[in-house]
């Protein structure tokens, strides 16, 4: 939401999609912000009080919410099929046949999560091989995994020569997103998922029982373990001093539009790719987008009370408008003009934009049950060693998330 345009071409790209909505269609358009908005809408809810039609949440906390939202279906006039509404994304919260949440352009969360990886160009000139162009491996379909770790072990050095990895040394790359946005980007980049569905739909957690995954996952922690590759000494979900890899300490990171963004005064130039495919056989790149809000409709919304209509055509023009005339000033204008620095990482923008990924285990699961148990449990441990009998061990917790979510308790 914005107030009021401020000449910031993307605020008044906003200001502009929202005022003349609420003017054509005569509508308010209002926000509330609040802290714990759960607790917030079980009260608003358990009275009886309608003042909120909509609540826009984290799509982690999704379970939270369902006692006290309605099937979006029950809503005319929303084409979910369009491409506005991020079909493969909204298709995610359709559980049981219900469409708990919408996640389309009304706002940018699906462009400004979608996980990409950011390069310092003066380091891969003085450590890495200048006279090989990073974005031509992506043209000629060659960034992979392998190829990922191989270059970030390529370039680490120990700079002051004291032996001991710090942060004063360089190294491959600095997990922008944490330890969980390492292997969760990684695995989705490589058109593998937590879960999979079974006959009927529902989704199950499979990870444990898939090789090529295990395998991925055991690649990258060993990866993980080896001196200069990464610095890291947060939790499962921070890493490295904020301004670590803007302070030229790492070839790479993984980073969110929503993150490049505020790297647009960093001193040394930066370059964009895609997150690395699992191998040159994979069809296309795959941009993990998760952590961000999704829309829910609230159970004191009467769709009998002739409101329904009109909120139906509200939201599909508040959507059709952002992905139209908002999305592309994001892209366009916010990113390839004021951040990146070359044509070429244009052109990866639109690769990232194009490929945006989402799935039941990371967008739903990961956030709410898989990082904190069976990821945080394996990043302690320290190795590959014991991931399959930690995802073993977990299954039970996850998989009973997995049930309240399809009977909506």
């Amino acid at each position: 939401m914005v107030d009021e345009a401020d000449g910031d071409i993307l605020n008044d790209a906003l200001y502009k999609r929202n005022s003349e909505l609420m003017e054509r269609f005569n509508f308010t358009l209002r926000v509330d912000e609040v802290a714990h908005v759960i607790d917030h809408i079980k009260n608003y809810v358990s009275a009886g009080d309608d003042t909120y039609d909509i609540c826009v949440m984290q799509e982690g906390q999704l379970l939270g919410y369902m006692p006290y939202i309605l099937d979006w279906n029950s809503i005319p006039g929303l084409r979910l099929d369009e491409a506005w509404w991020n079909p493969e994304a909204t298709s995610v919260y359709n559980i049981a046949g219900e469409q708990t949440a919408l996640a389309g352009n009304m706002t940018l969360t699906a462009v400004s999560r979608a996980v990409s990886i950011v390069f310092n160009k003066r380091i891969w000139n003085e450590y890495g091989d200048p006279s090989q162009s990073l974005y031509d491996l992506v043209y000629d379909n060659e960034w992979t995994i392998d190829k990922f770790i191989e270059l970030s072990r390529s370039v680490c050095s120990d700079l002051n020569g004291d032996t001991v990895w710090n942060e004063d040394d360089l190294y491959g790359m600095f997990m922008g997103r944490g330890f969980k946005g390492y292997i969760a980007s990684f695995l989705c980049a490589s058109n593998m998922n937590f879960t999979e569905p079974d006959e009927s739909g529902r989704q199950h957690f499979t990870l444990n029982t898939n090789e090529r995954g295990l395998e991925l996952i055991k690649k990258l922690l060993d990866a993980w373990q080896s001196d200069g590759y990464t610095y890291y000494t947060g939790d499962v979900h921070t890493g490295a001093p904020a301004d670590f890899f803007e302070g030229g300490h790492a070839l790479f990171s993984q980073r969110v539009p929503n993150d490049i963004y505020r790297l647009r005064d960093m001193n040394d130039d930066i370059g964009i790719l895609p997150m690395p495919k699992y191998d040159e056989e994979q069809e296309n790149y795959c941009s993990a987008a998760w952590g961000g809000a999704v829309w829910t409709l609230s159970a004191t919304f009467d769709p009998d009370g002739g409101e329904a209509e009109g909120m139906g055509v509200v939201l599909d023009a508040l959507s059709y408008y952002g992905w139209r005339d908002v999305v592309p000033v994001y892209k366009e204008v916010a990113l390839k003009t004021k951040t990146t620095r070359d044509e070429d990482s244009a052109a990866m923008l639109d690769i990232i934009f194009d490929t945006i990924y989402f799935d039941f285990g990371t967008n739903i699961l990961y956030d709410a049950v898989i990082a904190d148990g069976m990821l945080n449990r394996i990043y302690k441990s320290g190795s590959s060693d014991s991931m399959i009998s930690i995802m073993e061990s977990e299954l039970a917790r996850v998989e009973k998330y997995i049930d309240d979510i399809y009977s909506g308790e």
